[in-house]
């Protein structure tokens, strides 16, 4: 079969999905002025600014999102395989909708959509494997050749375009995609995820070539923001999941070979570049890139860069062996002193006060704050998302309900929880639009029970005055395969003050999006947690106790694993 017969079946099937979603045009907001974004910065907090530079993990526990989005008046959420699961793409849509409703501004919503072991929708299940749509572009790139020469540049344009497009219809604007990172060592940590060797060794200006054919075609329309990433150029340095990578290229050697595809991809317009948590000892012997001042100056100044620059996630662990050895400074405040605009991470709530603290002692300038949101909010309005109405500052004066876990038992759901005294609650279901009313008691008590469905169903809980909360209940029944996680042996540092918990979870997909969390099995204290890194494996270290420690491992709010539990103990 011909290429392009395969590559309009392809786009058909591919679409099914997002052609029940509605049409493909560019959001219709009305676009804000410069001069609208340059008053709100003048008017807004420096609380409300800070506040702008995160985009985190989507908090799972019931409520948290929406509160947190309004209270921190956040920059955006990225959404992984906990966000998706068990959710139809109507649901998950209205979810989406939900939490912009409850953002002061419009938030940005990201994803890894990658393509290949690095897919969120397919892993998270909300989209289907369909023949070479959601694979790596190397592969992409390799079956088109292989089914009709010279088509293979012409496959990857099309599937990013069909892909930003199916983003956008889900009410995601921002894919940290395509990869530039240069490999041509299918042995390497980032080989697959990049396109390099495909056009044989040492070939980064082939690699240049796809990145600035690939860019226009993810922003298409100006749906979707794309990032190149990791800068400078990940190279073949080992993964940063789960400690310190090196690479020991000089400036010179990386300005003519690895950040050649960057430099391409900014010419052709890319809105974001996200940094590395690589460290380039010739450059910056001290901090990682997504830390290093010199390294974000590179970008600026002789990459020439004007748009958003983000971290890589904070949480990571070569960041967190960083925190540990330099006396566990802020490592968003070191992040921000170097020149980010954006902080992958959901450590906020303490960050933002941080980061308000080193301006006020000067140690970040407020000039400096003041252009990180500019660029943010212009992206923003680039896609579309951003209005002048948006930019009015506003005081918090929405109420938050304060709720309970879902309980399911008698094949019934529970949401309860606390409102003001006598409110109103209404419980309305994003499927049906057919609902249940109730009204607190006295001390502001409420119940509302939901008899389970054979799917899973999607609720909207709203009350007067209370930021609306989306409500997701599980089906009646689930069949859900066990997943396992494997430890390796504990190991100790020499004074055996510090172990190191290892291992690997069954299903390597999980990479950069299962979070592994480790915690005192006796006092319930969280003492680390780590990203999976690349084939499902992690590393993490806890403080060794007086007392012997037995360590619950588990996966974060992902019912598919059953904890493991290890002993911890000092010599």
């Amino acid at each position: 079969m011909k290429f392009f017969k395969k590559a309009v079946t392809a786009a058909i099937a591919g679409m099914t999905l997002a052609a029940c979603l509605g049409g493909a045009s560019a959001n219709t907001v009305q676009a804000a002025s410069t001069k609208q974004i340059d008053n709100y910065i003048k008017k807004a907090s420096l609380h409300q600014k800070i506040g702008q530079m995160f985009i985190a993990r989507t908090p799972q526990k019931l409520g948290q999102a929406e509160r947190d989005a309004y209270q921190y008046n956040l920059g955006g959420y990225i959404v992984y395989d906990a966000d998706m699961q068990n959710y139809t793409d109507a649901q998950f849509k209205s979810k989406i909708a939900n939490y912009q409703k409850a953002a002061q501004l419009p938030l940005l919503i990201g994803i890894d959509q990658e393509g290949g072991s690095v897919s969120r929708l397919t892993h998270g299940g909300l989209a289907k494997q369909n023949g070479d749509e959601f694979k790596f572009p190397r592969d992409q790139y390799e079956d088109a050749e292989n089914a009709q020469k010279g088509s293979g540049m012409k496959a990857v344009v099309q599937y990013a375009r069909e892909n930003a497009t199916l983003l956008h219809k889900l009410g995601i604007n921002w894919n940290y995609a395509p990869d530039a990172d240069y490999s041509d060592d299918p042995s390497s940590f980032i080989y697959q995820r990049g396109f390099g060797g495909v056009m044989g060794k040492n070939s980064y200006r082939a690699v240049a070539n796809y990145i600035k054919q690939v860019v226009p075609a993810w922003q298409h329309n100006h749906l979707v923001a794309a990032t190149l990433k990791h800068f400078p150029g990940y190279g073949d340095a080992a993964d940063t999941h789960t400690g310190f990578a090196y690479v020991t290229k000089t400036k010179s050697q990386l300005m003519k070979s690895d950040i050649l595809p960057f430099k391409a991809g900014i010419k052709a317009g890319a809105d974001s570049v996200m940094v590395t948590h690589v460290i380039y000892d010739k450059i910056d012997p001290v901090y990682l890139a997504s830390l290093s001042k010199k390294i974000i100056t590179m970008l600026r100044k002789d990459c020439n860069f004007k748009g958003v620059i983000v971290t890589d996630a904070l949480e990571m662990g070569a960041i967190q062996d960083f925190a540990k050895k330099h006396g566990n400074e802020s490592v968003e405040v070191l992040a921000v002193k170097a020149g980010n605009d954006m902080l992958m991470s959901a450590d906020y709530a303490k960050a933002i006060p941080a980061i308000e603290k080193a301006v006020k002692k000067g140690k970040i300038s407020k000039k400096q704050i003041d252009r990180s949101v500019k660029r943010i909010l212009t992206m923003k309005n680039r896609l579309g998302i951003l209005s002048a109405s948006d930019l009015q500052v506003k005081k918090n004066n929405k109420r938050f309900f304060k709720l309970n876990s879902v309980t399911y038992k008698n094949g019934l759901a529970t949401v309860s929880g606390t409102a003001k005294k006598d409110a109103k609650v209404s419980l309305i279901s994003t499927d049906t639009k057919k609902g249940k009313n109730t009204n607190a008691n006295k001390k502001g008590q409420f119940k509302i029970n939901v008899p389970l469905q054979a799917k899973a169903q999607n609720f909207i809980l709203s009350s007067d005055g209370y930021l609306s909360v989306n409500v997701h209940m599980k089906a009646a029944k689930k069949t859900t395969v066990k997943k396992t996680i494997t430890l390796n042996k504990v190991k100790y540092n020499k004074k055996h003050t510090v172990a190191t918990i290892s291992g690997k979870v069954s299903d390597p997909g999980e990479e950069g999006s299962l979070t592994i969390v480790m915690w005192d099995a006796k006092t319930n204290k969280t003492l680390n947690s780590v990203v999976v890194g690349k084939d499902g494996k992690f590393s993490a270290t806890v403080l060794t106790s007086k007392r012997e420690q037995k360590v619950m491992v588990d996966a974060q709010n992902n019912g598919d694993y059953s904890p493991k539990s290890v002993i911890v103990k000092r010599k």
